[in-house]
């Protein structure tokens, strides 16, 4: 009776876990709006030692080969800001939980008097397989700071606009512009246009080094826009007009998400009716089937 219900225990375990994960949820104006630019962008920290898995990680990414699955997503590590040799500590974890899961299965047929060596021979394909989780991860991630970093933009074109009212340099309005808001995004904006100081470029050429670093299309255009003012050409109306540009850009890319979201919920919907109508359709076909 045990070994019955265990396997619909395990199917109604997914199935809630599926519907946990992919069910939409109503979300409030207020707490949207509250949680504009919490993608988890950790602060730029002094170096420390590295210990432990970290030690590995470092050492694994200075022999890595340049060859597909070793090598490291750099655009999109700089971006979230992960340090190459974390990364690489997090695909030795996956990798060391993907060989000792089969290994472990395999320990305890042992030990019930079983003996059967496939879960050892799993063992490197599972280990494979966690190996290249960190990497979905990171694109995953990325792909959502970019999004979030797209949508700060507009804010931060709209800002920007509204500093060049004022009797003020362009220069000025990007500085003034980006130290209203202490997002992450406008911290590594801050930390470009300190950079730039140092190196004595203008802010323009930093934003656009900037944003090609991280893989943002719309910081580019917003500095070669910017640029016009070494051309003394009237910036406000062209930032506007940008502004709107990437707003319905930004309106379109979160319209997809969502509908990305929403299909989703097409295999949790199909788990939850298939069962339902077997339990309908089975005792009757069965029924006709013993006249």
């Amino acid at each position: 009776m045990l070994l019955a219900i265990i396997p619909g225990l395990a199917a109604g375990t997914g199935l809630a876990i599926l519907m946990l994960t992919y069910a939409p949820r109503t979300i409030r104006a207020g707490d949207a709006l509250t949680r504009l630019g919490e993608v988890s962008i950790p602060s730029a920290a002094p170096a420390k030692a590295l210990a432990g898995w970290d030690k590995a990680g470092a050492w694994v990414s200075r022999r890595a080969p340049s060859v597909p699955f070793f090598i490291s997503p750099t655009a999109e590590l700089d971006l979230l800001e992960i340090p190459v040799a974390q990364f690489y500590a997090d695909k030795l974890k996956m990798a060391a939980i993907g060989f000792a899961v089969p290994l472990g299965f395999a320990a305890i047929l042992q030990l019930g008097g079983l003996s059967f060596p496939i879960p050892v021979l799993f063992a490197p394909i599972l280990a494979f397989i966690f190996w290249i989780i960190p990497d979905s991860n990171v694109r995953s991630k990325t792909k959502e700071a970019r999004r979030e970093f797209t949508r700060f933009v507009t804010v931060y074109l709209q800002l920007v606009a509204v500093a060049l009212l004022g009797n003020t340099t362009a220069d000025a309005a990007l500085s003034s512009a980006a130290s209203v808001s202490d997002s992450w995004v406008f911290r590594r904006i801050r930390r470009e246009y300190q950079a730039a100081e140092l190196t004595r470029t203008s802010k323009w050429d930093a934003l656009e080094r900037l944003g090609g670093t991280v893989g943002v299309p719309a910081l580019v255009d917003m500095a070669r826009t910017m640029r016009l003012s070494e051309a003394r050409v009237g910036l406000r109306e062209q930032l506007l007009s940008a502004c709107d540009m990437l707003r319905a850009q930004v309106a379109a890319s979160d319209k997809d998400a969502a509908e990305r979201v929403t299909s989703k919920m097409d295999i949790p919907v199909y788990c939850t009716i298939i069962p339902i109508l077997a339990l309908m359709i089975v005792p009757s076909v069965l029924q006709l089937a013993s006249i």
